[in-house]
């Protein structure tokens, strides 16, 4: 019984909120914060096909007043001062010698002037109305982070994957104020903490029980340093700002997937451990979140819920409740009713990559990616 009010709470109170309670801020009619006053970033180590490009395109029609493109080695920023000339002659083009998110991130960094900055993947696409409503939140001056919801192209899996990150960020977010990470896959913040040189010392010097500096976790970190230094924390799930990115397009990239998996289960390990051990701040801030987010992903594993579930109340709703968080998906996308089946087993899979990552948390490789060495 007391594991079916430990589950059945936290999934009630997420579904009122998430359903009943979300209201993102709407954008001002005069607002103080516009894309003129906007860096956007983008961090690569791949090439500049055209997936590249379209993800430039749609950051382009937002109107930001700088684009930055980051990349590895003088062969690679020559490649991408030619494609980017093709673009928007406006581009600028900065390199590092080793491929790093984060160093690749702060060396662009130096050069931001404006009071918003935002860090995009090269693999994202923004819709034109993207930077109207994402920069909202910031008319309140004490938000420094703000983070959006996502869409993802082709794989049922990769969708409902992100649909219940959505679900869980807006549903703690509507009720303490909390999210347990705001994804670095397209995230605004506010310049000057970036520039502060506690910032740039602890983001580039991040260790984990004494492997480092890492390279991987960089969204996890932005989140836990903006909630320690006293930001707010915004998850606007607009429509009007949901971007679209790309996660595995066939057969050929479930590898690939799988060692995602692996790497952003380990890092939220990791992330949840330092917010609720190290960091702390979480306690005082944002109770709901620790609880239903932080505390409660130490224990929960799907299958080994379900099976206690089963045989200790023979309760047999869980299929039931697994449509609750990616329900606004099969909504959208009605052809994809048949695939419910294949997604529950997919919850039932994941327990034992939860399982084999707390086992391997000390690997700090960026699985999924070739070419980038573990630490810096």
């Amino acid at each position: 019984m007391l594991l079916a009010v430990f589950k059945g709470l936290k999934i009630f109170v997420h579904a009122v909120s998430y359903y009943l309670w979300t209201r993102p801020v709407p954008a001002p009619i005069n607002p103080t914060i516009t894309p003129e006053d906007v860096t956007v970033i983008v961090p690569t180590v791949c090439c500049f096909g055209q997936e590249f490009i379209d993800c430039i395109d749609s950051i382009l029609i937002n109107q930001p007043a700088r684009i930055i493109i980051s990349v590895v080695g003088h062969e690679k920023k020559l490649q991408a001062i030619r494609v980017c000339e093709k673009i928007d002659p406006r581009i600028e083009v900065v390199s590092t010698p080793d491929a790093n998110k984060r160093t690749q991130l702060l060396k662009a960094v130096q050069g931001v002037r404006t009071p918003i900055t935002v860090y995009a993947d090269d693999h994202v696409f923004w819709p034109p109305t993207f930077l109207r409503s994402a920069l909202a939140p910031f008319e309140d001056p004490i938000v420094g982070l703000v983070g959006t919801s996502k869409r993802v192209f082709f794989n049922y899996i990769a969708c409902i994957y992100l649909e219940r990150h959505n679900f869980e960020c807006t549903a703690t977010y509507n009720i303490d104020g909390g999210v347990f990470v705001i994804s670095g896959r397209t995230v605004l913040l506010r310049t000057s903490a970036l520039h502060s040189l506690e910032y740039r010392t602890e983001f580039q010097d991040e260790y984990f029980v004494g492997i480092g500096p890492m390279k991987v976790d960089d969204d996890n970190f932005n989140t836990r340093f903006m909630v320690r230094h006293g930001y707010k924390t915004v998850f606007h799930n607009d429509s009007s700002a949901t971007i679209e990115t790309t996660l595995v397009h066939g057969t050929g990239q479930i590898t690939k997937f799988r060692d995602q998996l692996l790497r952003w289960s380990r890092t939220t390990w990791r992330s949840n451990l330092k917010s609720l051990l190290t960091d702390r701040a979480c306690y005082q801030r944002t109770p709901w979140t620790t609880y239903a987010m932080f505390i409660s992903s130490l224990v929960n594993f799907a299958l080994l819920y379900d099976l206690a579930l089963y045989w200790s109340l023979k309760w047999s709703g869980a299929g039931h409740i697994k449509l609750i968080k990616p329900l606004p998906y099969l909504v959208r996308e009605w052809q994809d009713w048949k695939l419910v089946p294949m997604g529950i087993l997919f919850a039932y899979a994941h327990s034992f990559i939860k399982l084999y990552s707390l086992w391997t948390i000390r690997d700090v490789a960026w699985s999924g990616r070739s070419g980038i060495k573990a630490t810096a």
